[in-house]
């Protein structure tokens, strides 16, 4: 019997220790999945991090470029504005200041010019001569400079002064008015006041 009881203590004995093994190996594979899977966890939460924090930085850039871009818009806006107010101004006291010359005698000498010019480029005989009301009271003598038949009207075509003279026959007009010199002064200006508007 004493060998029976030893067999049956070493069979427990050995059970006991292959469960301690299995226990051990179960125990150190379970530790080795938890950290597998840890890791895979933290590695997954770096890339979604990584994922966020790029997607982030993008967001950042295109508002960025987006306010800049507003900004400049704004301010080339702002600044075309203020090049129209500036050229406005200027171009308000040239006016004034031709205005102010139609009331001289200088005016009146090269408004005898401007008509002597007209008569040499339209060489007709229905020729229709237009001035603004207020220079009607030189009528007399702008006839006599164009030396030869016309018809003189007045017109609200001028606004600041000149002359415009007219062959419908001949399809031609010539235009001696302070008003197209001033509006020809527009893209001088633009050219060489150093106010454009640049991209």
């Amino acid at each position: 019997m004493p060998d029976t009881v030893s067999k049956t203590d070493n069979f427990l004995k050995a059970i006991e220790k292959y469960a301690e093994e299995q226990r051990s190996k179960i125990q150190s594979e379970a530790e080795d999945f938890k950290e597998r899977e840890l890791n895979k966890a933290e590695e997954e939460g770096l890339r979604e991090a990584y994922v966020l924090i790029q997607k982030k930085m993008s967001d950042i850039r295109t508002q960025i470029s987006a306010e800049l871009s507003r900004a400049e818009t704004a301010s080339r806006r702002k600044t075309f504005v203020r090049r129209q107010e500036i050229e406005k101004e200027v171009f308000e006291k040239a006016a004034q200041k031709l205005r102010e010359y139609t009331k001289t005698e200088k005016y009146l000498k090269s408004l005898l010019n401007s008509t002597k010019e007209i008569s040499m480029a339209i060489q007709a005989d229905d020729v229709v001569l237009k001035l603004r009301k207020e220079d009607l009271v030189h009528k007399n003598q702008i006839f006599l400079a164009f030396g030869r038949k016309c018809e003189i009207v007045e017109t609200d075509e001028i606004i600041i002064g000149g002359i415009l003279g007219v062959s419908k026959k001949l399809g031609m007009l010539a235009d001696e008015t302070l008003d197209s010199r001033l509006e020809q002064q527009h893209e001088w200006f633009f050219e060489n006041s150093g106010l454009k508007v640049t991209e």
